[in-house]
């Protein structure tokens, strides 16, 4: 490559690299040499040699559904902004078992292929998690927490309180809760902290209210799907329920289940019903009827989590960060 552009080696890497300094027409010579041979250079050994990957891995549970899309979404729009970790992001999933997990980190840590990781949800064991520590190697959780680790959370307290307190206020007395998981299940391999606080958020409004707290309206699902949603209207139909309105922390797409079984069923949603959802995922506000929820800025999550990572691997005081946001309540037809 430099032969044939007849520069020296330095030259050809401050070019691809867009450092060092040179004239414009030396640039552009090298330029038009690289374009012509379809010169790429290799990232791969560059990084072995510096003891680096240039890459950050985001690891999640599954790899596709509304909430990790749209957390990655934030992540990879942060990157492009930043101009950081340009030739790779890797996206990494455990399919929700622990020994695929464990050996999953366990390879990018000892076999370097990343230098920070995003996890989505899911945390390390504690002895890997000294590990990251000592090897230097950022690690930022996403609504999860481990000694050690950066985390990036939203305010699931204050969103499940809100949500409740709207259907009390709208005049419901009767609320079912669609819940997380209560304990280990597909998507955690013990009970995230998400699910006790998004239940602590809906007891308290009850409780505020002077309303009975009754544990045969909590029903827990495990996938977070519209499947889910669909057999928990089917269970409350069956079981005659005595219920005006259903608030699904579990998520939109839980809720978006709940109306197409309603539906079935000629139960008319508001008016017998009430719904609330959890996320505000896309097709919350074209749903019918569209879907009052709870927004969690998503995206702003995968930004903030990118952020940590670059901020910890561009050598400032170690310092573990803990950044908690807000979620908004937006009010539609549903409720």
């Amino acid at each position: 490559m430099a032969k044939a552009a007849r520069v020296s080696y330095v030259t050809v890497s401050n070019v691809i690299n867009n450092t060092g300094r040179m004239s414009e027409k030396t640039k552009a010579k090298v330029q038009k040499v690289i374009k012509k041979l379809n010169f790429y250079p290799d990232f791969s050994a560059r990084a072995l040699a510096r003891g680096k990957s240039d890459a950050i891995a985001f690891v999640s549970s599954y790899l596709s559904s509304p909430f990790v899309i749209a957390v990655l979404s934030g992540v990879e729009r942060r990157l492009f902004e930043l101009n950081k970790f340009k030739h790779s992001l890797e996206h990494y999933g455990t399919r929700g078992a622990t020994e695929i997990k464990e050996n999953l980190l366990k390879n990018i840590l000892y076999g370097k292929k990343a230098d920070a990781v995003i996890m989505l949800t899911i945390k390390p064991e504690p002895k890997l998690m000294l590990e990251f520590r000592a090897r230097q190697i950022p690690v930022i959780l996403i609504e999860n927490k481990a000694t050690g680790a950066h985390t990036v959370s939203i305010d699931n307290y204050s969103g499940a309180y809100a949500a409740t307190e709207h259907l009390i206020k709208s005049g419901r007395k009767k609320i079912l809760y669609i819940t997380g998981p209560m304990g280990p299940s597909a998507y955690d391999e013990e009970e995230n902290p998400v699910v006790k606080d998004r239940l602590r958020g809906y007891m308290d409004a009850l409780k505020e209210y002077n309303i009975e707290y009754d544990p045969k309206k909590v029903i827990p699902v495990i996938y977070f799907n519209q499947e889910e949603g669909m057999r928990v209207m089917e269970m409350i139909k069956n079981a005659a329920l005595d219920i005006d309105a259903i608030f699904s922390g579990a998520g939109d797409m839980v809720a978006l289940g709940v109306i197409k079984q309603a539906a079935k069923y000629g139960i008319k949603i508001p008016s017998d019903i009430a719904l609330v959802g959890y996320d505000d995922v896309e097709v919350a506000g074209i749903m019918s009827p569209s879907l009052t929820t709870v927004r969690q800025p998503m995206e702003e999550m995968g930004r903030a989590a990118f952020d940590i990572a670059v901020r910890s691997l561009e050598k400032e005081p170690y310092k573990l960060q803990h950044v908690v946001l807000k979620p908004e309540l937006i009010i539609r037809e549903s409720a």
